[in-house]
């Protein structure tokens, strides 16, 4: 593509002062030839309207158009949440990133048992890896998952759950149990400490308890009718998952595997 030279009278013009001679106040009058912003070549350095020199926004646009761009860069941060991308649009932080797909379940229950056996709903198999996403629900304020972690196979290629977690928050709450029966609870960034009997508030009506037999009972609910209770417990040679969930969308390895076991939500 050829770009012509600007031409005519307009690239002649000059302009004429503002102010009288001799009156202290005229400004500097620019030279004859192309008006201010424009090169030689009359395109490349032609700037926009509200740009004053060096590319830099100018006192105009700052003042008419500062709030607006503010307000505008809100709008795109608020439609990213919503299509899955940065902070959860329910609160608590950004987790999961970006959303992956979901079905709704009025009644759903599952787990990790033994070495291990996997069950959602009915169904039930045997998987010997670790699941880095074996249950996650974006219904919960700040996104909720299931996680564990098996221990290196045996010869005959058993392996078992070495510790299973529960993440809320964003990832700032997690409640873990190993395999030796040990919890791990961390609730906004700090350490907690649980004692059979006791129940903690971690916020956002999410909650965990440790039950007289040591196993943890961890409550997500959203404030919306859907809730999803899950028990952590070490058994034998591994921990046990089971969990229970009511009026959430479910995603993970558990529904991935039961695919085609939603609902149709209803209206709220």
């Amino acid at each position: 593509m050829y770009l012509q030279p600007l031409e005519g009278t307009l690239a002649q013009a000059s302009f004429p002062p503002i102010a009288e001679p001799g009156d202290g106040g005229a400004l500097p009058l620019p030279e004859p030839g192309f008006p201010p912003g424009l090169g030689s070549d009359g395109i490349s350095r032609m700037l926009p309207p509200f740009y004053g020199a060096g590319g830099l926004p100018s006192p105009l646009q700052s003042g008419m158009f500062g709030p607006l761009a503010g307000l505008m860069q809100q709008l795109v941060q608020m439609l990213q949440a919503f299509m899955g991308y940065g902070s959860s649009p329910l609160g608590g932080g950004t987790y999961p990133q970006p959303y992956e797909p979901e079905q709704y379940f009025a009644n759903a229950g599952g787990g990790s048992e033994g070495d291990p056996h996997l069950s959602f709903n009915g169904n039930r198999w045997t998987s010997m890896q670790s699941q880095p996403s074996l249950l996650q629900s974006n219904s919960i304020p700040g996104g909720f998952q299931i996680s564990t972690q098996v221990t290196p196979p045996t010869a005959q290629g058993v392996s078992w759950n070495q510790s299973a977690t529960v993440t809320l928050d964003g990832g700032a709450t997690s409640i873990t149990m190993n395999e030796g029966g040990q919890p791990s609870i961390v609730s906004g960034g700090q350490a907690q400490t649980i004692a059979p009997g006791q129940t903690l508030q971690l916020g956002n009506g999410q909650s965990v308890s440790c039950n007289q037999n040591g196993s943890l009972r961890v409550v997500a609910a959203n404030g919306l009718g859907g809730e999803i209770s899950t028990t952590l417990a070490a058994r034998a040679r591994g921990v046990d998952v089971d969990v229970s969930a009511q009026n959430v969308d479910l995603g993970g390895a558990l529904v991935d595997r039961s695919s085609g076991l939603g609902a149709t939500r209803p209206p709220y």
